[in-house]
């Protein structure tokens, strides 16, 4: 049993010198403040073909090392995990790689490459206080190959770039690093010369010289025998280099400034919502609020985070002129179609409409806009100008199935209902009188779209608004809800925007990601091998298929079809300022996705749908009632 005084012995053994200049708790937070690491995903960031950052956290194979100035680590790729700490080579990696291309290039310049540690790295017996630390500038001094497993891989020593301060992450009550003086940077580690390939490398290991180019057939052998317990040599771990003469200093490792006098940060530039480093606390802060950035409001907020740092930004409002002007629209085969509308320039006049059908499941309609219609008082040039003016509580949220913890969407969020991310929403009677106007619009929209159908017109009751920067997008999703109607309109204003739409890739190819077939196929138009697919499914409810047969067949054909890569577009739409779409069916989000990608500036996407007051609890009824006054109701001009 440990006493309470080894205890505390122990947690001063595992204590550092100093903290971090910056830290993450969730690796998109890290590589949206800090410049030199914006890798999501991986194990190192290059750019240009030159590396800038490195993380160094989990699954880095044996014999990593990590003292106060130097860094032995594995290069990562080519790899495979198969448990939580270790990831093995399915390959050699080769010297041809992009990420040993991106390192040898900066090993060749002596570029400085940023670290960063990650708490994952539990084989040295230390607790980070963070999950994502910020080290410091390093040099890569050596490259070379290891046998790892079945397979060659590259290993990389890393060495502090300024050896005249001491690392926050050095013990606390360790001595201080020499002065330079009385370093001698002439001192390497041996090296020798391969009798087989003709070849030098350098000794890392106690045990013995090897030989470390892969291609010999001397390659990891002390003598003739595979290593085993292998451990650095001294001299590999001690010595220091100078580096390249005339090699200039790195900018800062970290940006902590309050940007108060950034002009940018008032602006929707991209720049304006990328993350920063807090100047109290040190921790990477995404831009979660539309109004700027909040250390409380951190979606992964740990339990003993406290920091009250804010700093909010009254946005330059952005004129429409400068959005719409110089606008092209989009060539044609940006806007090739699989189906082909029907374009009515009269029943909605001034509007002109073009309808998409898609058979058996709904229809898309697009209400274009004109000069006209935008410029009328009241109209999507005074909307765009008065939703700058009042606060919609936007803001972004953590999507529920990203492939990283912590990825936030990519465009802001007020008065939502729940589609991928999980939000309250807002009762119409406490609206500003825009969004009322442009549910108004959005009613007549639909009203049109649902009627043309020859459906029954549900009037909507909830509105989402959504907000893009500069640079945001949001991806292909559904806008499928339990609770929600068959119709969703949407008001755009501001840039441009291309709108896509797809069939879902397991109706598309009628398989699951597993290339297990669908229970029930619903062999949809434009599906891949829809002949195929349509024939034995006709054969199947004809009774001349048993279900055992009928699955059977269709696991044949999958195994014949074309490529199951993403599904193709079916439709694109060029969104103007002012523009609506009207997509209705009962089953066209659950059979079909879209994406937008807004093209520059500032855009707003206003969204309506009707929610069935059945599904709903009835005490929360009264969020959906509303009464349009005046020019909040809009007669299509």
């Amino acid at each position: 049993m440990i006493t309470r005084s080894q205890a505390k012995a122990l947690d001063e053994m595992k204590a550092f010198h100093g903290e971090p200049p910056a830290w993450a708790n969730t690796r998109p937070a890290l590589c949206d403040a800090i410049e030199w690491f914006r890798s999501v995903q991986g194990g190192s960031y290059q750019h240009d073909k030159l590396c800038f950052g490195f993380l160094v956290d989990g699954c880095n194979g044996a014999r990593p090392y990590l003292d106060e100035e130097v860094i032995i680590t594995r290069m990562g790729g080519d790899s495979e995990k198969v448990s939580e700490s270790e990831l093995v080579l399915k390959k050699d990696q080769e010297w041809g790689g992009i990420i040993i291309t991106a390192i040898m290039a900066a090993f060749n310049i002596d570029q400085p490459v940023g670290l960063v540690i990650g708490k994952l790295l539990y084989s040295h017996g230390f607790q980070l206080p963070h999950r994502y630390c910020v080290m410091d500038y390093f040099r890569i001094t050596d490259v070379w190959h290891e046998r790892m497993g079945t397979h060659a891989g590259f290993r990389i020593r890393f060495e502090k770039l300024d050896l005249s301060t001491k690392s926050w992450w050095a013990p606390r009550g360790s001595l201080d690093p020499p002065p330079l003086a009385l370093r001698n940077f002439n001192m390497l580690p041996s090296s020798q010369m391969c009798s087989t390939c003709g070849k030098a490398s350098t000794q890392i290991y106690m045990e013995g010289w090897m030989c470390l180019e892969p291609e010999c057939s001397k390659f990891w052998k002390i003598g003739n025998a595979d290593p085993t317990n292998l451990t650095y040599h001294p001299d590999f771990l001690s010595y220091r280099s100078l580096g390249l003469p005339g090699r200039p200093a790195p900018g800062p490792l970290v940006n902590t400034a309050d940007r108060k006098l950034r002009e940018w940060d008032r602006t929707v530039d991209r720049n304006a919502w990328r993350g920063i480093v807090c100047p109290d606390c040190k921790k990477c802060l995404q831009r979660i609020l539309w109004c700027g950035w909040k250390c409380s409001v951190d979606p992964a907020l740990g339990p003993h985070e406290s920091c009250c740092y804010q700093a909010f930004r009254n946005i330059i409002p952005v004129s429409i002129k400068t959005v719409i002007a110089g606008v092209k629209s989009y060539g044609r085969n940006q806007l090739t179609c699989r189906i082909q509308p029907s374009i009515d320039p009269k029943s909605c006049k001034p509007y002109e409409t073009r309808t998409y059908v898609l058979p058996g499941v709904g229809s898309i309609t697009h209400f274009v806009s004109n000069k006209g219609i935008n410029e009328r008082p009241g109209g999507p040039h005074d909307l765009f100008r008065n939703l700058q003016n009042v606060d919609l509580g936007l803001r972004r949220y953590p999507l529920s199935q990203a492939v990283v913890g912590g990825t936030l969407t990519g465009h802001f969020v007020g008065m939502p209902y729940k589609y991928v991310v999980s939000v309250d929403s807002r009762a119409f009677s406490g609206a500003p009188p825009v969004i009322l106007a442009a549910l108004g619009r959005l009613s007549w929209a639909t009203e049109k779209a649902v009627i043309n159908a020859g459906d029954d017109y549900l009037p909507p009751n909830e509105l989402l608004a959504l907000g893009y920067f500069e640079g945001m997008k949001i991806g292909y999703h559904d806008d499928g809800e339990s609770t929600l109607g068959p119709t969703i309109a949407t008001l755009s204003l501001g840039s441009k925007s291309k709108m896509c739409i797809r069939m879902k890739a397991k109706y598309y190819n009628g398989a699951t990601k597993a290339n297990v077939p669908l229970a029930i196929d619903p062999v949809l138009g434009g599906c891949n091998g829809e002949q195929e697919r349509r024939l034995l499914k006709d054969e199947f409810e004809a009774g001349q298929l048993t279900e055992e047969e009928y699955r059977a067949e269709r696991e044949g054909m999958l195994r014949t079809l074309k490529s199951r890569a993403n599904p193709p577009d079916m439709i694109k739409l060029e969104l103007q300022h002012g523009d609506m779409v009207v997509m209705h069916g009962a089953d066209l989000q659950k059979y079909f996705e879209h994406s937008v990608i807004p093209e520059q500036r500032l855009r707003f996407a206003l969204t309506s749908r009707y929610i069935v007051p059945e599904l709903i609890p009835p005490e929360q009824h009264w969020k959906g009632e509303f009464e349009l006054r005046g020019d909040q109701i809009y007669n299509g001009q």
